[in-house]
């Protein structure tokens, strides 16, 4: 009984415990902080002279599904896609489009995932995002 007691104990105690805010995207938290990180970056260093440098409050979600991934950036003239690929290890960017040769339900489910945030869903919303849309 004790054991139980104690089981329970650890459970509930281990709920309180702070997570990365980045772990409610959708993805493994390890490859979410990379492709995040790598998003700015990238953002940034082909963004104009006369563009405004974002950060990380831009991402309004990630979604990743086994090597592939696909990051929403929140402007207010619109979105922005970044497509993700990862290969030998490194997540590489693969453009603003999903490229041709990616498996169709690939590409399905990552606009799927994309639409559901677009429309509400909670699901891969960065938690630190900030809306900079338009409409909301």
């Amino acid at each position: 009984m004790r054991i139980l007691f104690l089981a329970g104990a650890l459970v509930v105690a281990a709920s309180f415990i702070p997570r990365p805010a980045i772990a409610a995207m959708c993805g493994p938290s390890g490859d979410v902080a990379v492709i995040a990180t790598r998003t700015v970056y990238n953002y940034n260093a082909t963004a104009g002279k006369n563009s405004k440098k974002i950060d990380k409050t831009y991402i309004m979600s990630i979604a990743i599904l086994g090597t592939y991934a696909e990051v929403n950036l929140d402007f207010p003239q619109g979105p922005i896609f970044q497509f993700w690929i990862e290969k030998s290890g490194n997540w590489t960017y693969a453009g603003q489009q999903a490229p041709k040769g990616w498996p169709a339900s690939v590409a399905v489910k990552l606009n799927k995932m994309s639409g559901e945030t677009s429309s509400g869903s909670k699901q891969c919303i960065n938690p630190n995002w900030k809306n900079r849309s338009s409409s909301g």
